[in-house]
């Protein structure tokens, strides 16, 4: 655990990019869940939830995902009902995205 929040601090120290800490933070429990925990231990969901969520400001996800769908990185092919619920609550027209493709 000391490793895993010295790399976390390096991490944040390098970029101080709170959206690649958390993605970070989710591949690193993901392997220790995988990798180091006892099939019984990968069931205690008070350890590692099913989900881990975090709060993003709205317009600012909008302006991302704007920019990601002008520059081609918005793939509607991977998870494509999970994107379309998030574009849906964003207000963000599925014409944008056919306009970028």
């Amino acid at each position: 655990m000391n490793l895993f929040i010295g790399l976390l601090n390096m991490a944040i120290e390098k970029d101080n990019d709170r959206a690649l800490y958390l993605v970070q933070k989710a591949e690193v429990l993901a392997e220790i869940e995988l990798f180091y925990l006892l099939p019984h231990q990968r069931r205690w969901r008070s350890w590692f939830p099913e989900v881990i969520y975090c709060r993003v400001d709205v317009e600012k996800t909008r302006i991302y995902i704007k920019e990601a769908i002008k520059k081609g990185k918005w793939n509607m092919d991977d998870w494509p009902e999970m994107k379309h619920k998030i574009l849906k609550l964003l207000s963000i027209d599925d014409a944008i995205i056919d306009l970028a493709v």
